[in-house]
């Protein structure tokens, strides 16, 4: 900024109202008028700073248009008829609650009617009523079983135990190590697991929990219960690596998790000078098959989302054709000229960074979002329609393109006539469009190419949700048994199985998984338990 000194600020001032300037009165109003200008870019620029980083602590809200929600507040009508729901569920919402059905103490179908002594009662629907009780999330039943010694013999006779033949569910027929008595019980294991790396349960917290409610589990036995869990997981997950590589369409995203061996200076060694890496990244990968069919992996390790690809694409076959592979617009996420694909980048990252400066440039980046405002309500009307991805993509030619045509000029444009400063943070963003621009139109090209990322944004947030709980990995390969069994819970809830009796179910087919991993996998099992 210019260094202004003004002797007489009173005269300047009687002289600009009587309009009597001089030369050196203009020159001091134009270095004012910048400085100006200049603190008012500043103010603007921390105000996006200070966003972005309460961004990063507080993550983001749903991204709303303000015009629309400050001129346009009248509530749409609702296409839904019936009565508003009520926020409750019906006892057939409750498919993992015991029904007992209660007899009526002293009348049965059939029988005279006790009030008008004319009339037969016939059964009608029952009435309901719930008993909500509260337990640990472990329980545990000890049995005291009976026992007699012969004073003379010492020979002892004990009552049969009633769980003698239900306690151990786990088939450990062809393991090396046996199951021991804490973790023998798939569904106890199950449901450890399932807390750990799904619900965001530390082993420690679990473990106040079941202490305080005198069933006290300690870390180390949780664990030998998980490690149940992964061992008869661990097969499943090759599987789902093997079948993801055979997706029509591809996802990814990833976000960055510590392993605290590697910050002790034991991570692998970089490439360029030898030097253990310290920093991690778990990338969520999604395959969708031609079918619909939903694969969620997780791996974390050094690599971030672009060579994970790469590795995924090794396993591809040679007789598909070329996946659609769809990520932001990171380098580090592309997995190279070596393997064919189908690039395409998220509109929404692309529409986030006009988002972003709403508040410093209102009139511009207000037009950007109601112009992307159309593709995403044609892209609506496609999904209400139920339309085939070819109809989806003839849609988008007739509606999208031209819209996105029309922006690309007007971007184009806003640089060539220096309206819009090319370094500045709104040219910044326009480049970050243009330099992209062939893959963020790719969904009016190619059929079955989606407009963003979003499903793979929402998968990496268990793994965030982790993080947030349990703050970190011991060892790498602790990051490796938390990635098998996030992974199957995640595809169970892409095929709507129940990831609880899902992994129950492998740890009592365990040997059978062995040799077949592929008939275990959690589409397999969503088909049989339907």
């Amino acid at each position: 900024m210019e260094q202004i000194e003004i002797d007489d600020v009173k005269g300047l001032k009687d002289r600009l109202t009587s309009n009597r300037l001089r030369a050196e009165d203009i020159q001091a109003l134009l270095a004012v008028l910048n400085t100006f200008v200049t603190l008012q870019d500043l103010v603007r620029k921390k105000k996006l700073s200070i966003l972005k980083f309460l961004r990063r602590i507080f993550g983001f809200k749903t991204e709303k248009d303000r015009a629309s929600t400050n001129h346009n507040k009248t509530k749409k009508p609702s296409c839904k008829s019936g009565p508003a729901p009520h926020g409750r569920n019906g006892r057939d919402d409750y498919p993992g609650a015991d029904k007992i059905k209660v007899p009526h103490p002293h009348l049965t179908n059939n029988c005279p009617c006790p009030e008008c002594e004319i009339g037969r009662l016939r059964t009608a629907e029952p009435a309901v009523a719930y008993d909500w009780q509260a337990s640990a999330p472990i329980i545990l039943k000890i049995f005291l079983l009976e026992r007699f010694i012969c004073h003379n013999c010492k020979s002892t006779f004990t009552a049969p135990s009633p769980v003698a033949d239900t306690a151990k569910t786990v088939d450990d027929s062809e393991d090396d190590e046996k199951v021991s008595r804490c973790n023998q019980n798939a569904m106890a294991n199950s449901v450890i697991a399932a807390l750990r790396f799904w619900y965001g349960v530390p082993h420690y917290r679990l473990a106040k929990i079941q202490g305080s409610m005198g069933m006290a589990l300690p870390v180390a036995t949780q664990y030998r219960m998980l490690l149940q869990v992964f061992e008869s997981a661990f097969p499943i997950y090759l599987q789902l690596i093997e079948e993801a590589a055979q997706g029509a369409l591809l996802h990814a995203d990833d976000t960055s998790i510590k392993i605290l061996d590697w910050l002790a200076g034991h991570g692998p060694p970089n490439k360029s000078n030898g030097a253990p890496k310290k920093s991690a990244q778990t990338t969520a990968l999604i395959s969708r098959s031609v079918e619909g069919q939903d694969i969620v992996l997780y791996l974390t390790g050094a690599d971030q989302a672009g060579a994970k690809m790469s590795s995924l694409l090794q396993k591809r076959s040679t007789e598909l054709g070329a996946p659609i592979y769809m990520c932001d617009g990171l380098a580090a996420n592309q997995p190279g000229s070596k393997y064919v694909y189908i690039q395409t980048f998220c509109l929404d990252h692309a529409r986030r960074q006009f988002y972003d400066l709403m508040t410093i440039y209102p009139g511009k980046c207000s037009f950007v979002i109601d112009q992307l405002k159309l593709i995403y309500k044609a892209d609506a009307e496609a999904k209400v329609r139920l339309m085939t991805p070819n109809q989806r993509l003839q849609h988008h030619k007739e509606y999208s393109r031209p819209v996105m045509d029309a922006l690309g000029e007007w971007f184009i444009e806003q640089i060539r006539s220096e309206a819009v400063e090319e370094n500045d943070d709104l040219g910044k963003a326009i480049n970050y469009c243009l330099k992209r621009w062939s893959e963020l139109n790719e969904f009016h090209h190619t059929a079955g190419v989606p407009l963003s990322n979003a499903d793979c944004e929402q998968a990496i947030k268990s793994i965030i949700r982790h993080r947030k709980n349990s703050l970190f990995y011991k060892t790498e390969k602790g990051a490796v048994v938390g990635d098998v069994i996030q992974s199957l819970i995640a595809t169970c809830e892409q095929v709507a199985a129940n990831p609880f009796k899902y992994l129950e179910w492998i740890q009592v087919n365990r040997a059978k998984v062995k040799q077949d991993p592929s008939r275990y996998t959690p589409r397999a099992y969503s088909k049989i338990s339907r």
